[in-house]
């Protein structure tokens, strides 16, 4: 496509300059008409009409032009151009789809998706310049790219992996009763599809899934919010403010657990602080010293009840409660991710961003580990339970695959998204193989950096957890 369209450039130059020579001489045998005719009377100016475009000058000048505005654009959209170090990848958020990984899509679907967030954005010349390039990549980027995981976050990991066992932090330790509360949210974001089911089917069957297989001594119960009303102005004040536990704190029991689950299905507003403090005031008398108390809030967007979410995770992590509170992002957005990273942090919890079933589960399979060990120290409380009993390097290897994954569908998701351009002729061929160049120069740091993270990672855990914490505090700081 682009030596065609570089051959109907010349063509055009050529019968541009075609047309103005017989303008030239046009212009002379008016002049001699008028010599031979002196007492003819001088005709009125009229207004030129617009010449038809001929891809000539003008056409040039207009192409340049646009050549301009793609750089200027990106410039005044202020967007971030690619990772050039880890900690930019590390740093990175989710771009404008979300994060949504294309190749998980049907292709029909996918490629709707990415040209309908593609917009309008001006077309690359014929000829780009190196400049203006790096502007359509930093564009194109800012479309597809995900999220990664931070080394740090093995930390939080560990601490809770570590739950019962003599380095564990003392909110960790096993204590008589265990206590576990899932946070749903139900608000209307919660029924876009993820996959085949949407974001609710795939949480109610990952949760029965998780909390019937609990051991018959802990508690468990399920409150849900945003569930009421839907989310138009007129029902906020209504989704905001009903936030229901739909199956009280009991041992499970499949079918009442069940009936809970049928009750609702998502329809409104998120209140998250609402269901934080209500959280609280359920486990009033539940004190940390006897009671290990575990919650996990899943939701998949930000706070939209004129709530402070984390000033109440705060006030509720310090509380005698002592609450260990674990936060899942369901495909979460950038915005939302952080609201929610900042709940994990100052509830002292995990933070975690799952995009389907598999990754849910996972989460919940961590807290299924940490309760067997429970149950083993109920029934045998005499028996030390040690840091052998637990492979302390898994944390590091959840890290590993996280970013494995992520590296994977950044690059599937570019890789799609430079067909489908190409496909839909918005850029040619020469362009596409331009901008996967930019492309490959990524994955050294998106791709080939993660082997070096993890055996990093493995190098501070010899030194124990306090060490690993400070090395990988100063190794990787937080964004200012």
């Amino acid at each position: 496509m682009g030596r065609c369209m570089t051959g109907g450039y010349y063509m055009r130059k050529a019968r541009g300059l075609l047309i103005a020579l017989l303008s030239i001489a046009l212009v002379a045998c008016q002049n001699d008409e008028a010599q031979q005719n002196p007492e003819a009377p001088e005709e009125q100016d009229t207004p030129a009409e617009e010449p038809e475009s001929d891809g000539t000058s003008d056409d040039v000048a207009e192409e340049d032009s646009n050549q301009e505005d793609i750089v200027t654009l990106v410039e005044q959209m202020n967007l971030d151009a690619p990772p050039e170090t880890v900690q930019e990848v590390i740093n990175q958020e989710v771009g404008s789809l979300n994060g949504i990984n294309l190749h998980h899509l049907d292709r029909d679907e996918s490629h709707k998706l990415l040209i309908e967030e593609y917009g309008d954005f001006p077309r690359l010349p014929e000829e780009p310049t190196e400049e203006e390039l790096d502007a359509y990549f930093t564009y194109l980027y800012s479309l597809v790219k995900n999220s990664f995981p931070d080394p740090k976050d093995v930390l939080d990991f560990l601490t809770f992996e570590l739950s019962g066992t003599p380095e564990a932090d003392p909110r960790y330790s096993f204590k008589e009763n265990y206590n576990i509360e899932v946070i749903l949210d139900a608000s209307g974001s919660m029924a876009a599809y993820a996959g085949e089911e949407t974001r609710m089917e795939l949480a109610k069957r990952e949760i029965t899934s998780f909390l019937s297989s609990v051991p018959e001594e802990a508690n468990v119960s399920l409150r849900v919010y945003g569930h009421e009303g839907t989310g138009s102005d007129e029902d906020k004040e209504k989704s905001c403010s009903v936030i229901e536990e739909v199956y009280e704190r009991s041992s499970y029991d499949e079918a009442e657990f069940a009936n809970a689950l049928d009750r609702f299905e998502p329809a409104g507003w998120t209140p998250v602080a609402g269901a934080l403090e209500s959280a609280k005031e359920s486990f009033e008398g539940l004190d940390g010293e006897e009671n290990t108390n575990l919650i996990y809030l899943v939701s998949d967007g930000i706070e939209t009840c004129d709530g402070d979410p984390v000033a109440v995770a705060k006030s509720f992590a310090e509380s005698n409660i002592s609450p260990i509170i674990n936060v899942i992002g369901f495909n979460a957005d950038a915005d939302a991710q952080r609201q929610l990273q900042e709940v994990a942090k100052e509830a002292n919890g995990m933070f975690s961003n799952v995009n389907n079933a598999d990754e849910l589960k996972e989460e919940f399979n961590h807290s299924d580990e940490v309760l067997k060990r429970w149950e083993q120290w109920k029934r045998d409380a005499d028996k030390e339970i040690t840091r052998d009993s637990i492979d302390s390097s898994k944390a590091i290897t959840k890290f590993y695959n996280q970013w494995s994954s992520a590296s994977t569908n950044l690059n599937l998701n570019l890789g799609r998204a430079l067909d489908y351009l190409e496909n839909e002729e918005i850029i040619t061929y020469d362009h596409k193989m331009a901008l996967r160049d930019r492309q490959r120069e990524l994955e050294p740091i998106t791709s080939g950096i993660r082997n070096d993270l993890r055996d990093e990672l493995k190098e501070a855990q010899k030194e124990g957890l306090d060490s690993m914490r400070q090395k990988l505090e100063e190794r990787y700081p937080d964004e200012e």
